[in-house]
């Protein structure tokens, strides 16, 4: 099971190829391209707002790295 999840945004696929190319073989460490829809107007969703941060994150750098525990 992954224990560290890269979540690269999808307007990123170079960073996507860097982070697939040096994680590969890593059973811990898995790649995702984010594949979220935006809701139209905003975060409306009380559950989601509680991750506004994530994806704040997301968007200015590009991914982000989730360590599950």
């Amino acid at each position: 099971m992954a224990r560290v999840i890269v979540v690269v945004a999808r307007d990123r696929p170079d960073l996507f190829s860097y982070f697939d190319t040096v994680f590969a073989g890593m059973l811990n460490v898995k790649v995702l391209l984010d594949r979220r829809l935006a809701p139209p107007g905003g975060v409306t969703d009380p559950e989601r707002r509680e991750h506004e941060g994530i994806y704040d994150e997301l968007q200015r750098r590009g991914f982000v790295m989730i360590r599950m525990e």
